[in-house]
């Protein structure tokens, strides 16, 4: 054992590190494990721009970390807020940086370049309680002991160890996509100047038509998403989302073969963009995700299941930790389709979704959560999962507190303190 705390976190992307600032500002020791050397995840290892979900109808519904995060960048030159819709533009370079004071600032102990590979568990009369989990990196392998457990890493990779049950497999399940930043595009043109910027203010929709159309016409172009542009803040370059492929992302060798596939449209791609529009007749990839961006993979199946229906119905349940402002967003497993459902009210997640009958210590945060996949289609942007890993580190401070388990919280009287109403 290296590592011991009141809170292990495991995986530091936008729901695991804003939880660890959570859980160290109400006075806990915290320890952040990753398998990067720097936090932020697939936000920045895998160019996912922009941060979605910060407001709805110019009301904010992302948590405060969140929110102090992004001001954080904005006043550093690194960050753009689109309003009115509020999605963040950012530097991702900038991201990593202040995410990492903030961690410094807050006293959380970032445990990076491991793997996770392994849970020590006990049986208790209340279920299966964690008493550590196993790392392995550089150093060998480790043990991180901890009071309260939180599940970051969006494949619910601690609570599948841990045996948690979780919902069916998914034959409709959304596919990955590669992400890359673009450099010597000219975007002062009609074709791109408004649609870099994901603000609502030139239609619904912020994928380019134009582009879109040609690339379906092509016969060489298969699978593809969009196109979504983004701007990185930086002049000339932008941040593209135009691959697609489905994959089982646990499945090592099937992930394996969808990367080597991304990479290479990514390269065809690329090659359609220079040849049929001046405006990328002089780009060149400057950088491209470390791996594939998982939109979906495990959930857990929790005291409570958030349906669609619920979702859509903008009802407020029991312990509501964050409200969603993205639509019901599901991208087709093949070809180009996209199906969207813009909110007619934001929608609301219970904290019985972040926990699991028998399982008293552990908690899940992002995108691995107990929902059905019509809600899980809006809840795994990034602002959300922020919010909803601010709710994490505050209820695992209230539950030390309190002397209670994690499936006792919403019974108790928590209360996250980030969620607004209208």
């Amino acid at each position: 054992m290296t590592e011991s705390a009141d809170v292990v976190i495991c995986g530091a992307g936008p729901a695991g590190w804003v939880a660890a600032i959570a859980a160290a500002r109400q006075g806990l020791s915290v320890v952040l494990a990753d398998r990067y050397g720097f936090p932020g995840g697939t936000a920045v290892s895998g160019y996912v721009l922009p941060i979605s979900g910060f407001y709805y109808n110019g009301n904010r519904v992302a948590g405060d970390i969140a929110y102090e995060f992004a001001k954080r960048m904005e006043a550093a030159g690194a960050a753009i807020f689109e309003m009115p819709r509020g999605n963040v533009s950012f530097d991702p370079e900038y991201y990593r940086i202040i995410a990492t004071r903030m961690l410094d600032e807050a006293g959380v102990t970032f445990a990076s370049n491991v793997y996770i590979d392994g849970v020590v568990a006990d049986d208790v009369p209340d279920g299966r309680r964690l008493s550590h989990v196993t790392v392995a990196g550089k150093s060998g392998h480790e043990a991180f002991e901890g009071k309260i457990f939180i599940d970051a890493t969006g494949d619910g990779d601690v609570c599948a160890m841990a045996n948690v049950p979780m919902q069916p497999d998914d034959p409709a399940r959304q596919p990955m996509s590669l992400c890359f930043a673009l450099a010597g595009v000219d975007t002062s043109t009609e074709l791109l100047k408004n649609s870099i910027h994901h603000d609502g203010k030139h239609g619904p929709r912020s994928r380019n038509v134009t582009i879109r159309e040609v690339l379906l016409a092509d016969p060489e172009v298969g699978d593809f998403c969009g196109p979504w542009f983004n701007t990185a803040v930086s002049a000339g370059t932008i941040v593209v989302n135009i691959t697609r492929t489905d994959c089982d992302a646990t499945d090592r060798r099937a992930y394996a073969a969808a990367e080597k596939k991304l990479r290479e449209d990514m390269l065809m791609l690329v090659g359609k963009l220079k040849a049929n529009f001046r405006e990328f007749s002089e780009c060149s990839i400057v950088a491209s995700a470390i791996n594939a961006g998982i939109r979906e993979s495990r959930r857990i199946r929790g005291r409570y299941t958030l349906t669609g229906d619920d979702f859509l119905s903008g009802q407020i349940p029991l312990c509501p930790v964050a409200a969603c402002s993205h639509p019901v967003d599901i991208h087709a497993p093949s070809g180009a389709g996209q199906t969207v459902i813009w909110l007619d009210h934001p929608g609301y997640i219970p904290f019985g979704s972040l926990v699991a009958d028998g399982f008293p210590n552990l908690i899940a945060a992002g995108r691995c959560i107990s929902v059905d996949p019509t809600a899980f289609a809006s809840i795994r942007v990034q602002g959300t999962c922020m919010t909803v890993g601010e709710a994490a580190g505050k209820a695992a401070a209230f539950c030390l507190e309190k002397g209670i388990s994690v499936t006792e919280a919403d019974t108790e009287g928590f209360d996250p303190g980030t969620v607004r109403s209208f």
